[in-house]
């Protein structure tokens, strides 16, 4: 009995697989059902009841990350959001470049902040900084490092590891910014012409990895992207970069 149950369980994921209709909250629980789960797109079911198409990543970093697209984060709630972002160490970011590759990286705190959990936010920035680029309008979404009691508190450092590399930055000032930010700019909006060119911002650039096996996600999956690290460290976006046409971030 143990056996057709297994048998049936394995024939069921391979069909939700190929129809893209499996009921989990995020590709982190399709992984976990089955670890040959390839890499693709799903329909995964969130608290409120929606159902959502999402790009699972399932070979970089241990796999399970979750991607939404523009349209996505317009389908769900802050709290489905919450619901899917578990893993509170580590994010997955890809980048799509003007060549059509997505390089990767995988984005942590600093050692000294390990013990702060990565903020993830739909719409909203509670307890951090505000992104520069809010007349863009809903949705975003936001990543923050640090809350703004800590950054505009000139800690020693701020920063993120980037693929093990250590991106950091000593403050000079309070400004508390320690955030990458995604907008789908439904609206069509201009952004903004701020601008603070610094190493903490290129570093993410230079440090990003190719995937070995050169798959890429579907281009809706990527979004204007601003990334603004006060206090001495830099801010920059995907309009001023010249090689990047947008960013997407994976969670899990």
């Amino acid at each position: 009995m143990a056996l057709l149950f297994a048998q049936f369980w394995n024939f069921a994921l391979i069909v939700c697989i190929a129809v893209g209709t499996c009921k989990s909250e995020t590709c982190k629980d399709l992984l976990s059902s089955d670890a040959k789960t390839p890499s693709g797109r799903y329909k995964i079911s969130v608290p409120s009841e929606a159902t959502v198409e999402v790009y699972c990543e399932m070979g970089l970093n241990g796999g399970g990350y979750t991607f939404l697209s523009p349209q996505s984060l317009s389908d769900i709630t802050a709290q489905d959001l919450a619901s899917m972002f578990k893993d509170r160490k580590s994010l997955l970011i890809r980048v799509w470049r003007t060549d059509g590759s997505q390089p990767y990286a995988v984005l942590q705190q600093l050692e000294e902040y390990a013990h702060i959990p990565l903020k993830l936010g739909l719409n909203e920035h509670s307890d951090h900084e505000a992104p520069v680029n809010l007349q863009l309008g809903l949705p975003y979404l936001y990543v923050s490092f640090l809350p703004a009691s800590i950054a505009s508190a000139m800690p020693a450092t701020n920063g993120f590891n980037v693929n093990g590399f250590r991106n950091a930055f000593k403050p000079c000032d309070r400004n508390p910014s320690s955030q990458i930010t995604l907008f789908p700019n439904f609206r069509e909006v201009e952004f903004s012409r701020y601008h603070a060119k610094g190493a903490t911002c290129d570093n993410l650039i230079s440090r990003l990895a190719q995937n070995p096996s050169g798959r890429v996600m579907p281009q809706e999956y990527f979004m204007f992207a601003e990334m603004h690290f006060g206090g001495c460290g830099c801010y920059d976006d995907t309009k001023r970069l010249p090689s990047v046409v947008g960013y997407s971030i994976g969670f899990r």
